[in-house]
């Protein structure tokens, strides 16, 4: 259990990423979001997965006064989420779980959505584990949904390419969500209840049962 927890810690760690200045015209925050000028490396902050650093047991500091992250009375840093590192961290998660086969995870600006493969009989118990993989490691303000079902793979894979301010996709996004929730189990997750250790032992239990 410390092992993963670890772990845990180390991918989310890595999830965040800071960004300098406003992009340019035409100049995504991603390809910004790993450059800050004030680093004595030149700016650049690496992004490793946990195998690729040691650092990731170490704990995090940093201490600025006013001036050095103002600029003219703006932040020179804007911090910001790695999509596409949080989408293969929890991908990979997802993975951990010995009866999953096979995931894969599309991040936007507010929903995590998570379709993996299964050969198990216990929908209901597979979709809590997976979910609990999932918001482990995303930010809470995120909303995850999980599908089981195969076609789901190619719908929230056309989405891949898309961006935040693409006009038209709401409404065909919330509608693969819907889809998502309809047909498969969204898991048995509880914000209140599953910090009690008893309870969520419990859960399991009665999950493993059906």
């Amino acid at each position: 259990m410390l092992k993963k927890s670890l772990l845990i810690s180390g991918l989310a760690s890595m999830m965040l990423v800071t960004g300098c200045q406003m992009p340019e015209q035409g100049q995504s925050l991603q390809r910004t979001s790993n450059y800050d000028s004030h680093q004595p490396n030149g700016g650049h902050y690496p992004i490793n997965q946990v195998n690729q650093t040691q650092s990731y047991t170490h704990y995090g500091y940093q201490r600025y006064d006013r001036d050095h992250v103002n600029n003219n009375g703006h932040q020179d840093v804007i911090p910001a989420v790695d999509r596409s590192l949080l989408a293969d961290s929890v991908t990979r998660l997802v993975l951990t779980n010995d009866v999953v086969n096979e995931a894969g995870t599309l991040v936007t600006d507010k929903y995590v959505l998570v379709t993996y493969d299964t050969q198990a009989d216990n929908r209901e118990y597979v979709a809590d584990q997976v979910k609990r993989s999932a918001l482990s490691i995303v930010p809470r303000y995120y909303e995850v949904y999980i599908s089981d079902e195969p076609n789901h793979f190619d719908e929230i894979e056309r989405f891949q390419h898309m961006t935040s301010g693409a006009t038209g996709m709401e409404g065909t996004l919330d509608q693969t969500i819907k889809e998502m929730t309809q047909s498969s189990p969204q898991g048995q997750y509880n914000e209140e209840t599953d910090d009690n250790l008893k309870i969520m032992q419990q859960k399991q239990r009665r999950l493993i049962d059906k």
